[in-house]
C-alpha cells in the first residue's frame, strides 16, 4: 500500500502508517492537515498571550471584564502578592478562618512580608460577617467598626472641616484634638472635670488656713519636721530669700548655671541684695562639681579650694596655734601675719591689723522658720519643695528672719539676717550662719557676710576693714595639694604642698613662701638691684651673630648650614640632582653617550643610585629620548636595597596613574612613574630595577638614554666587587616582586641613567 506523507506541526514531513479506508470528504483544504492556527499559517507558529485572549507574564496588562476570581476550598489562604526579585513583599489575601455559616471565615487581610518573603506583619484585617476593618492587628473590639493596634495619629488641618450633618469631625488643628458637629460647633477635647463637693471633709463656703493643709502660716512661722526642698528646672534660679518689709535682702539659691550631665551646674549663691531688693554683691559662692568656695567672687582661682575677691582678713590670736601635721596654718598675731608649717616652725610673712564691731544678738529670735507651701504660699510642715523663690520677710532692725536646721526639736544652726539696723545706703541687715549647743544655745557665728561691702568673716563678727575674708580665733588652715593647681590669670593662688606655704602667680611662677631672707639671691653675676642681664656678661654670643662673620652659622628650614654659610671648598661647583629638582641618579645625565636603547620587551633592567642622607621619595625617572605610549601590562619599576628587599614601587604602568609622560621633542625629555606611595630612604646604595612591557614589532616602547655602553664595560664594583651599578634581570614577573636575588643580576653591555625625585 502506498505510503502517504503528512506535515508535523514544526514544518517536517514524516511517513504515515498504512492509509485506512476513505472517510467522507472534509471541509475544501482539510485533507487531515493543520492549515493555520488561531489565524496563523506559517511553518513555525509562534503564538502569543494575545492570540489566545490570555493575560501575558512579562508584560504589562489589562483584563477586560467584570470579575477576575480566585476560588478554592473554604480553609484555604487565598491571596494576590507583590515580590520584590521573586520574593514576596506583599499578599492581599482571604485568610484560613473556616466558614462556619453566618457570613464567619475567609476574612480579608493586606500583610506585609520580611526581606525573606516570610509574615512580617497583617497592615489591615476586615471581617466578612461584619465588615470591621482593624489596623495591625487581627483582633476587632467589640462591635467598634475601626480597632487600632496602636495608637491613632490626626495629622494637623490648617482650617476646620466644613460643616456636615448626620456625623461628627474628629481632627487636630495646631498638635490639639478638636471636635465639630453637625450643627458646626467646633470645640477642643479637653479632659473631664468633675465638681468639688467638699474641701478637706468642709462643704459650703470653705475657707482653709495653713493649719487646715498642714502648712505653715506665712504671717507666725512655724518649724518643719524633716527636709524642705526648692525645686526647679535646670537652668533656673531656685531661691530660698530673707526679706525686710516685702523687700529681699539677701538670697541663698542654686543658680542658673546649666547642667551638663557630669557634676557641674546648679552652684550655691548668697547674695546680698540693695535696700530696693536688686542684685547687690555675691557674698559667698561654692561650685557643686569641685566643692571650690569663692567669698566675694562668683569665679575660683584655678584649683585653689577658697578663692577670696579681696585681702583676706585675719582676726588676732593670743598664741601661735598647736602644731599640726599635713599642711600649714596662716593666722595673725599682734596685728602681723604670721605661718606655722607642718613641722611646727614659725615664722612672719607680712603685716596687717583692720578693726570691726562684734555683733551681739540678732533680733533675740531664734527657731521660727517662714515657708510656705505651694498652694497657700506655705511650706508644708513635713517637709515639701518650693518651686523657684522661698522668703523670710522681718522688721529692719527690729528682729531678724531666720532659717533653723534643728535635730529632735533643738536648734542646731541658724542662717539669718541679723538685726543690725539699715542705714539705706546698703548698711544693716547682714547675714550669717550661728551654731548652737546641745541645749539649743547660740555658740556664736561660724558665717558674717556684710550686705554693704560683700566682706566675709569666719569665726568672727569683727571685720578687718580692707579685707573681703577674715577669720577670728584660728589659724586659716590650708590643707595639702598632691600637685600644684593650674595656672589662672584671674589672680595668684596660695596653698599647701609639703608642709610647705606657696604661692602660684598669674604668669604661672610657683615658688615657696619663706621667712625673710631664707634661700634668697643676694646677687646674680656680681649685681644687686634691678638686673638685667645681657649676653656679655653669662659669656655668650649676641642673637645677631647668627650667620655673621666671627658668628655662629644658622640653620636652614630643614636643619641644615645653608649652603651660603659654608666654604667654597666644601660646595661642589659641578652639578648635583637638586640643582636639577631631583633627589638621587645613577650619574650625571650629561655624561650619557649619544643615541639611545630599548630595554627590550619583558627584561628586567637595573641601575645603582646612592642616597648621601636620609630623604623621602615619590617618583622613578628616565629620559626617553621618544616614547608614543604603548607600555603594556606588565610594565612596572621598583627601588630595592642591596639585601634585594623592596623598598617601594610603582603600579600598572600601562595605566593612567602610573604611565610615563610621552616625548616626542628632538632629543627627548625626562618621563617618570609615581611610587605607589612615597617611601623614606636611609643613606645607602639602591637598586632601581624596572619591566618595560611593549609591542616588539614594530617596536612600540620608550627608547632610554644611556651611558656608553661597549660591550666590554664593567657592571660590578667596589674593593670587594660587591656593588652592581648596571645590570640586566631575567624575570616573568607582571608587578614587581617583593624581593630579588642580587646574586641573580647579569652582566649586560647596556647601562641605563635612571633617577628619583
Amino acid at each position: 500500500m502506498p505510503t502517504t506523507y503528512y506535515p508535523y506541526s514544526n514544518g517536517t514531513v514524516g511517513p504515515t502508517g498504512p492509509q485506512g479506508p476513505q472517510g467522507p470528504p472534509g471541509p475544501a483544504g482539510a485533507n487531515g492537515v493543520v492549515q493555520s492556527v488561531n489565524g496563523q499559517s506559517s511553518k513555525d507558529v509562534v503564538l502569543t498571550a494575545a492570540h489566545v485572549n490570555a493575560l501575558p507574564s512579562k508584560a504589562n496588562a489589562q483584563l477586560d471584564a467584570q470579575y477576575l476570581w480566585l476560588n478554592t476550598d473554604a480553609g484555604i489562604y487565598r491571596a494576590f502578592g507583590w515580590k520584590s526579585a521573586g520574593v514576596d513583599r506583599w499578599l492581599m489575601q482571604v485568610d484560613d478562618v473556616a466558614e462556619t455559616g453566618s457570613a464567619a471565615g475567609s476574612n480579608f487581610r493586606l500583610s506585609a512580608r520580611n526581606d525573606d518573603g516570610s509574615f512580617n506583619k497583617t497592615a489591615i484585617f476586615i471581617t466578612r460577617s461584619g465588615g470591621q476593618t482593624a489596623f495591625l492587628t487581627t483582633s476587632v473590639h467589640g462591635s467598634a467598626a475601626i480597632t487600632a493596634g496602636g495608637a491613632i495619629g490626626l495629622r494637623d488641618i490648617t482650617a476646620d472641616p466644613a460643616t456636615a450633618s448626620g456625623g461628627v469631625f474628629l481632627y487636630s488643628k495646631n498638635g490639639v484634638p478638636f471636635f465639630r458637629n453637625a450643627d458646626g460647633a467646633s470645640f477642643q477635647v479637653q479632659p473631664v472635670s468633675y465638681p468639688v463637693t467638699s474641701v478637706n471633709g468642709e462643704v459650703g463656703n470653705v475657707n482653709l488656713g495653713a493649719a487646715d493643709v498642714g502648712a505653715l502660716d506665712t504671717a507666725t512661722g512655724g518649724t518643719v519636721n524633716g527636709a524642705v526642698k526648692i525645686s526647679g528646672a535646670a537652668g533656673s534660679y531656685r531661691t530660698f530669700g530673707l526679706a525686710t518689709g516685702g523687700v529681699n535682702r539677701w538670697n541663698i539659691e542654686a543658680d542658673n548655671t546649666a547642667e551638663p550631665g557630669d557634676g557641674s551646674g546648679s552652684d550655691l549663691v548668697i547674695t546680698s541684695r540693695t535696700d530696693t531688693g536688686d542684685v547687690g554683691k555675691h557674698a559667698i559662692h561654692v561650685k557643686r562639681s569641685t566643692g571650690q568656695t569663692s567669698f566675694g567672687v562668683t569665679a575660683p582661682l584655678g584649683e585653689a579650694q577658697v578663692t577670696s575677691g579681696g585681702a583676706f582678713g585675719l582676726r588676732d590670736l593670743a598664741a601661735d596655734p598647736t602644731d599640726a601635721a599635713g599642711g600649714v596654718q596662716l593666722y595673725s598675731k599682734a596685728g602681723l601675719p604670721y605661718i606655722k608649717q607642718g613641722d611646727g616652725s614659725v615664722f612672719q610673712v607680712g603685716v596687717g591689723g583692720g578693726a570691726g564691731g562684734a555683733v551681739q544678738s540678732v533680733n533675740g529670735k531664734t527657731g521660727i522658720v517662714e515657708l510656705g507651701a505651694e498652694d497657700v504660699g506655705a511650706v508644708p510642715a513635713s517637709g515639701g519643695t518650693v518651686d523657684n523663690e522661698l522668703s523670710i520677710n522681718a522688721v529692719a532692725g527690729t528682729d531678724r528672719g531666720s532659717l533653723l536646721l534643728k535635730k529632735q526639736g533643738l536648734t542646731r544652726w541658724v542662717a539669718a539676717v541679723t538685726d543690725s539696723p539699715e542705714s539705706g545706703s546698703g548698711e544693716g541687715s547682714d547675714f550669717g550662719i550661728a551654731r548652737y549647743d546641745d541645749a539649743g544655745n547660740e555658740m556664736g557665728y561660724v558665717i558674717l557676710a556684710r550686705r554693704s561691702t560683700g566682706s566675709v568673716g569666719i569665726g568672727t563678727t569683727s571685720l578687718m576693714a580692707g579685707s573681703k575674708l577674715t577669720v577670728g580665733g584660728d589659724a586659716l588652715g590650708l590643707r595639702n595639694l598632691d600637685a600644684d593647681p593650674a595656672t589662672s590669670t584671674a589672680g595668684a593662688q596660695l596653698y599647701a604642698k609639703g608642709g610647705l606655704l606657696y604661692a602660684r602667680q598669674a604668669d604661672g611662677t610657683v615658688f615657696q613662701v619663706q621667712p625673710a631672707g631664707a634661700g634668697s639671691v643676694s646677687s646674680i653675676n656680681g649685681m644687686t638691684g634691678a638686673v638685667v642681664l645681657d649676653y656679655e656678661d653669662v659669656g655668650a654670643l649676641a642673637a645677631t651673630a647668627r650667620g655673621t662673620a666671627n658668628g655662629v652659622a644658622s640653620l636652614d628650614s630643614s636643619s641644615k648650614v645653608p649652603v651660603a654659610q659654608l666654604p667654597d671648598a666644601a660646595v661642589p661647583s659641578s652639578f648635583t640632582p637638586e640643582i636639577l629638582g631631583l633627589k638621587a641618579w645613577a650619574g650625571d645625565p650629561a655624561y650619557c653617550a649619544s643615541g639611545s636603547s630599548y630595554t627590550g620587551v619583558g627584561t628586567g633592567r637595573m641601575s645603582a643610585v646612592y642616597i648621601n642622607r636620609t630623604m623621602t621619595v615619590s617618583k622613578i625617572v628616565w629620559h626617553f629620548f621618544g616614547y608614543a605610549g604603548g607600555l603594556l601590562s606588565g610594565s612596572w619599576a621598583a627601588i630595592y636595597d642591596t639585601s634585594g628587599a623592596r623598598k617601594g614601587f610603582t603600579g600598572d604602568m600601562s595605566t593612567a596613574a602610573y604611565e610615563p609622560a610621552e616625548q616626542h621633542q628632538a632629543g627627548g625629555g625626562w618621563s617618570s612613574s609615581p611610587l605607589t606611595s612615597a617611601v623614606t630612604l636611609s643613606p645607602g646604595v639602591y637598586y632601581v630595577l624596572w619591566r618595560f612591557n611593549y609591542t616588539a614589532s614594530p617596536v612600540d616602547g620608550p627608547a632610554l638614554a644611556r651611558f656608553e655602553s661597549a660591550s666590554t664595560c664593567q657592571s660590578v664594583m667596589g674593593v670587594n666587587n660587591n656593588v652592581w651599578r648596571h645590570a640586566s634581570y631575567t624575570l616573568t614577573n607582571t608587578t614587581a616582586p617583593s624581593s630579588i636575588a642580587v646574586g641573580n643580576f647579569e652582566r649586560d653591555p647596556i647601562r641605563f641613567w635612571v633617577a628619583l625625585t
